[in-house]
């Protein structure tokens, strides 16, 4: 597998994303951009990210998706020591903004699910010297099975599907794969 196919862009995680008026559609499509599109939309995706969270550090929303368009510039990378730092300073991102979540808010609970969508399908998309597959599909399990899951709009739901799909499906387990791909569909 090539390592670009590693940063695979996040495309169902911008549907959990249109659940909040934080996520409007402008940084939606940037942040699509940022994980889908060459280096010249990522870097713009970058930029755009970096100011806008800025501007509202509070927002962890906006944090999740600047880390992970960072963690998929490595993919632009030319070098291989390059590659690792741009996905690690993205990474770092991402850990402090999951660091930042209080799961007892339960005013923030949408917060935290987009949250943690962001980060678990940014980390079962890593190369496995990354070490971050079984954090990133427990943060999606979690999610799944976690009873606001069946409060969260349909598209959120469908993205979470999706994304835990994949990743047990990474993880061996194909019955479970099964069940959210269809989940996923629905």
């Amino acid at each position: 597998m090539k390592t670009t196919q590693f940063f695979r862009p996040l495309l169902l995680t911008s549907a959990l994303m249109l659940a909040t008026p934080a996520m409007a559609n402008n940084w939606m499509s940037i942040y699509q951009q940022g994980v889908q599109g060459d280096e010249t939309a990522n870097e713009q995706a970058i930029a755009s990210l970096t100011a806008a969270s800025a501007a509202a550090p509070e927002d962890l929303q906006l944090q999740a998706m600047l880390g992970a368009v960072e963690t998929a510039s490595a993919k632009h990378a030319m070098l291989p020591w390059n590659k690792m730092k741009l996905a690690e300073q993205g990474l770092s991102k991402l850990d402090k903004t999951l660091r930042q979540l209080d799961p007892q808010d339960r005013a923030q609970a949408i917060v935290t699910m987009q949250v943690h969508t962001i980060a678990g399908c940014t980390f079962i998309n890593l190369p496995d010297l990354f070490n971050r597959f079984n954090e990133g599909y427990a943060l999606l399990k979690n999610q799944i099975q976690s009873p606001a899951f069946g409060f969260a709009p349909t598209a959120a739901q469908q993205a979470l599907y999706s994304c835990g799909a994949k990743a047990a499906s990474k993880a061996g387990d194909e019955a479970l794969a099964k069940t959210w791909q269809q989940q996923s569909a629905q």
